[in-house]
């Protein structure tokens, strides 16, 4: 099943998670929430559609 709503909510948890646990440890948060980043963008149009 595709629920494009529940994967743009499930990444918006999962870079609020990176970007926190990046700055508590005064790092770069990393290369894959870039990428999360852009699924994000992605889903954001199909979530709010659907």
């Amino acid at each position: 099943m595709h629920r494009p709503s529940r994967q743009h909510q499930h990444l918006i948890e999962k870079i609020a998670s990176k970007e926190s646990r990046a700055k508590a440890h005064n790092r770069k948060p990393g290369k894959r929430l870039k990428q999360w980043r852009k699924w994000a963008e992605a889903y954001k149009g199909l979530a709010t559609q659907a």
